[in-house]
């Protein structure tokens, strides 16, 4: 047995100081995977976050039992890549204040009901349900012969068609 998989199975059972080796022996070579992997911001939390995981995998019973650097160094290009795809979710935009114009909201919930009144019987139902009622898609599933993730859908294109026909409604005025 090589010498890391001897300080993981000690990691494993606890012993805090054979951890450190792994983090002491292996934190440079990970830096570098983190600096090809990551923007140059993030590699410090990169690395943090990857030696993190390890051990919580390794304190689980879970993780490597041989090739601990390989392990790690995938742990550190996944939390890279996460990391990233976070990033582009949320770009700034500069000058969105005048992109945005204030909307007016109606002074009654009138042209609400009109357009739910305008949706599919079904539809409504399961707006009412979900919205007003507070229920969750697989206590609705049973009563309509659908799956849970069917019940979420068809809310999704209930609130899409209520949001058409609102804005549809309102537009028009």
């Amino acid at each position: 047995m090589d010498e890391d998989a001897e300080l993981v199975v000690l990691a494993r059972a606890g012993d805090p100081e054979a951890y450190g080796v792994l983090f002491v022996r292996h934190r440079a070579v990970a830096e570098r995977v983190a600096r090809r992997s990551a923007c140059r911001a993030d590699v410090d939390d990169v690395v943090a976050e990857a030696f993190t995981l390890v051990l919580a995998q390794i304190r689980g019973g879970r993780g490597p039992v041989s090739s601990f650097r390989a392990y790690l160094l995938t742990a550190v290009r996944h939390e890279a890549a996460r990391r990233s795809v976070l990033a582009r979710r949320c770009e700034p935009t500069a000058g969105i204040e005048s992109l945005t114009t204030p909307i007016s909201l109606p002074e009654s919930d009138e042209d609400v009901c009109a357009a739910y009144r305008t949706l599919p019987e079904r539809w409504q139902r399961v707006l009412w349900q979900l919205e007003v009622e507070g229920r969750r898609p697989h206590e609705l599933a049973a009563e309509l012969g659908l799956s849970a993730n069917a019940v979420s859908a068809l809310g999704t294109r209930a609130r899409a068609g209520l949001r058409s026909a609102y804005l549809g409604r309102t537009l028009a005025a």
